[in-house]
């Protein structure tokens, strides 16, 4: 009985003892783990996700084109380009509005591929490439849809709206750029 008394009398302050480091070492761990989603890295990675969903978004819209509404669509490729882009979107708008309003069918463009090669968050530019499937007609209408695949290199610039367009460059099947151009 005196054996047992000594051990319960020793036992229970140790315990004590070796809580709070324990309890000190949970909480460490538990600030650890809720601060290692956040940092540079994790940063960097939510800029380039939040760039390729708008460039995907931007490349969808920049290829297609409904004639019935065809000022509409026009009016939202100048919403998202800028600098040189916007510049010859803005130069080349009466002769690609005569070319839509001549087109009987829409154009529905879908990105197949896109990757982010550059991204520089300082100084607010990226380089997006891109393929996108353009299937020109009427689902279901009487003469079938024809489809295009068309390669972009997209020079992205971040202002205060968000990511916009800064050049767009048609990118023939080798590789080297075939200049710029308006989809």
């Amino acid at each position: 009985m005196i054996g047992n008394l000594w051990s319960v009398r020793w036992l229970r302050p140790l315990g004590f003892a070796l809580c709070v480091p324990a309890a000190a070492h949970l909480a460490f761990s538990c600030w650890s783990l809720a601060q290692s989603g956040r940092g540079a890295d994790h940063d960097l990675a939510a800029e380039r996700d939040e760039l390729a969903r708008t460039a995907v978004r931007q490349m969808t819209m920049f290829n297609s084109i409904d004639p019935k509404r065809a000022d509409l669509d026009m009016g939202q490729w100048m919403e998202e380009a800028t600098g040189p882009f916007r510049e010859v979107l803005q130069r080349d708008m009466t002769t690609a509005r005569a070319r839509f309003a001549k087109q009987d069918s829409p154009a529905r463009g879908q990105v197949t591929a896109l990757a982010v090669t550059d991204l520089n968050t300082r100084a607010g530019t990226a380089t997006v490439i891109a393929s996108v499937r353009v299937r020109i007609g009427e689902p279901g209408a009487a003469t079938p849809e024809s489809e295009q695949r068309k390669r972009y290199q997209v020079e992205m610039r971040r202002v205060a709206g968000g990511w916009k367009v800064n050049t767009l460059t048609a990118l023939n099947p080798a590789g080297p750029a075939t200049g710029g151009s308006v989809p």
